[in-house]
């Protein structure tokens, strides 16, 4: 089948613990280069990195939230570069501030030595490239998130609106079909009521197994195949000598998996375009072959030409199986034409197989 779209989401650890153990390993980085350069044990150390590089999370995880909340990426580039900037310097100085009073109060007199010393230009950078780098990666995963929302809700769109328009196509086929039964009958009653009443019979057994199957969204080309012989045999009854039909179908394809309904409104077709005009004797044949993966499927009628005039061939049965194949495969996926000279006309299908019998 084509166009299938996969809803479902990979499975990932939740962002929170994410964050949380990328801000760690940076606080664990910069304890144990705190240890190596100064007068600072691990454990003095470690803690106070956690808290200032946790502190600084914070503000990431902040200003990607106020991103969002603003939807500044709405916004132009330049405004949404000018927010940032400025926003970040704001965050910086006051983190910075709240930093220096934090490792005064925890270390003492010679705090600034300890921590900062003749290195502190040199941090401060770090730290502003260590926030830039966050918010730049937060801000990334959230317009990933976004993108991949947008997908969802499009793909959501498209199948509720092809499923509607399958719904809207079964509802015509319904009728469409027990309206040109309900003809073949009516045209009987007058002068032959015995067949008729068989017809009405013929036709009771053959809704009854028929409508029950619409809601399926694939049947087995077999049951089709019986249903449209069938059909045939009822139309035969209407039309007895000047009508005579054909169904040849390979084994393996019989196989396959089709829409249903999908050949009704053709072989509606035939009859209507090609037996019914025709003063003559004429036929209607299926044909369904396999060949290099595809379904091949072929409904012919030799009555359409009659007196060197071309059908249309822009029936309503063709409208309908167009828009089925459009609604269940994609507009892609398969091909539809016809075909029509001296012997008759001809609707071939070349689907994609689908091997799922239900």
């Amino acid at each position: 089948m084509a166009d299938v779209v996969d809803l479902t989401d990979v499975p990932r650890p939740p962002r929170a613990w994410v964050a949380i153990a990328g801000w760690t390993a940076v606080a664990v980085v910069v304890a144990l280069i705190l240890s190596a350069s100064n007068d600072l044990r691990p454990r003095t150390a470690l803690p106070g990195a956690i808290v200032w590089y946790y502190s600084l999370g914070v503000l990431v995880w902040l200003a990607c939230a106020l991103d969002g909340r603003f939807e500044l990426w709405r916004q132009a580039r330049r405004r949404i570069l000018l927010a940032h900037v400025g926003g970040g310097l704001l965050a910086l100085g006051v983190w910075m501030a709240a930093m220096i009073s934090i490792a005064r109060l925890a270390i003492g007199p010679r705090y600034w030595n300890a921590v900062f010393g003749d290195w502190w230009m040199f941090q401060l950078m770090s730290n502003a490239m260590v926030y830039a780098a966050g918010v730049g990666i937060g801000l990334m995963v959230r317009s990933w998130d976004r993108e991949r929302a947008r997908e969802r809700r499009q793909a959501q769109l498209e199948v509720s609106t092809r499923e509607a328009e399958l719904t809207a196509i079964k509802a015509q086929l319904q009728p469409h079909f027990l309206f040109n039964a309900l003809n073949s009958i009516v045209a009987l009653i007058e002068h032959d009521p015995q067949e008729a009443r068989q017809m009405l019979i013929r036709l009771s057994s053959l809704l009854h197994g028929v409508f029950d199957r619409m809601e399926e969204p694939l049947v087995p080309l077999d049951r089709e195949l019986e249903m449209i012989e069938e059909y045939l045999n009822i139309e035969r009854i209407r039309f007895g000598d000047r009508m005579t039909f054909s169904i040849d179908a390979e084994r393996a394809a019989r196989r396959t998996a089709i829409p249903p309904f999908l050949l009704q409104p053709l072989v509606e077709n035939a009859v209507k375009h090609g037996i019914e005009p025709s003063s003559r004797p004429a036929a209607v044949g299926i044909t369904v072959r396999l060949d290099g993966g595809r379904l091949r499927l072929a409904v012919a009628d030799t009555g359409s030409v009659v007196n060197g005039a071309q059908p249309v061939g822009q029936g309503r049965g063709l409208a309908l199986t167009r828009q089925r194949l459009e609604s269940v495969y994609g507009a892609q996926a398969f091909t539809m034409r016809t075909e029509h000279d001296v012997s008759g006309f001809t609707v071939i299908l070349d689907l994609p197989i689908d091997t799922h019998v239900v």
